[in-house]
């Protein structure tokens, strides 16, 4: 019987560190100097169950990205995580029906593997899209964890349908374009835009329902009952920072909105606030975090005037506005939709 490490903080499962010690053991780079300032061994990353906090996660990248400094770094890292390295979930979703079977389930247990990024499928009519969001600020480390989810993604696609019809999906990433993406492109025909507010795989919805060829029911309700486990042992329903962030959305305007997001969850602020502090952000993060992404999908998606978005966001004045989206990504508001909206 396996047991699982409870870590409420814990926002990847340790599998993943143990992964990227044997991927360095191999190329002879001691394990103590990938941990270096986690304050993990590789004993403890081996432990069934067993999560690494924020603190740790990102200490263990600027490890690993201070080893391998190469702009593909991420790239490379994904490439060998195939469906078994996902272990119940990779399961689950190779014996699903269908596509559209196996998304649900990895919108639904996606936490028992990592909480660095919310999911959601989302169907517009004939297009649809699998949507990963950023749930905590990684800053430069984001290229580096989002090349290598896309990278394990497209090697599942590649693992389970052969050539994947990737000339028929979109990927949308949220920073700039670097020279190695142009391997996706030419080793798939992905459709590749940059600059976009999430990142996300847009596809035809009639993919939703390709049968899968490995699909077996038996071992689908097996996987997904482990999976339900691992799920409840990850916590979920104490998922502080999701409900924050679902509550603080409708009071972005407010210029009390803390105390309201603490008032809706029956705490006091200063509670709140400890709360997120101990699961590695912070209120003030949150929302400017979930304002710099509305502020993108606003100004490449809609109408809306940059005065008018401002005010939507929660900036009195237009200028603040202008000043805080330049220090997000250096450009003007007017200056990023005129550069990204036609790409």
């Amino acid at each position: 019987m396996t047991v699982a490490i409870a870590a409420p903080e814990g926002v990847l499962l340790a599998h993943y560190g143990d992964l990227l010690c044997g991927l360095l053991g191999e190329k002879g780079v001691a394990e103590d100097i990938v941990l270096a300032g986690t304050g993990l061994t590789r004993a403890q990353l081996q432990e069934p169950g067993r999560r690494m906090s924020l603190a740790a996660t990102l200490q263990l990248l600027r490890n690993v990205r201070a080893i391998d400094p190469s702009p593909d770094l991420g790239v490379r890292l994904g490439a060998p995580l195939n469906i078994g390295s996902h272990g119940f979930l990779g399961y689950a979703f190779q014996s699903s029906r269908n596509l559209g079977e196996a998304f649900d389930l990895a919108v639904r247990f996606l936490r028992t593997r990592t909480s660095l990024f919310d999911i959601r499928i989302e169907r517009d009519g004939k297009r649809a899209a699998l949507v990963l969001e950023e749930r905590y600020d990684l800053g430069d480390l984001t290229q580096i964890v989002a090349d290598a989810v896309i990278t394990s993604i497209l090697a599942i696609g590649q693992q389970m349908f052969g050539v994947m019809l990737a000339h028929r999906v979109t990927l949308c990433l949220p920073y700039a374009e670097q020279q190695h993406h142009q391997g996706w492109r030419k080793k798939t025909g992905l459709n590749l835009q940059f600059g976009r507010a999430w990142m996300q795989l847009q596809f035809p919805a009639a993919l939703l329902d390709m049968s899968i060829s490995t699909a077996d029911p038996t071992l689908a309700a097996l996987a997904a009952a482990r999976c339900e486990e691992e799920l409840r042992q990850a916590g979920e329903s104490n998922d502080i920072v999701s409900r924050v962030r679902d509550i603080a959305r409708r009071h972005l305007t407010d210029e009390n909105s803390l105390e309201k997001v603490a008032g809706e969850l029956h705490l006091t602020t200063r509670t709140l606030r400890r709360r997120l502090q101990q699961a590695g952000t912070s209120y003030q993060s949150l929302i400017e975090q979930m304002r710099r992404r509305l502020a993108v999908h606003y100004l490449l998606h809609s109408q809306r005037s940059v005065d008018d978005i401002a005010a939507v966001l929660g900036y009195s004045d237009p200028s603040n506005f202008a000043r805080a989206f330049r220090r997000w990504t250096g450009e003007s508001p007017r200056e990023y939709r005129q550069q990204h909206r036609k790409s």
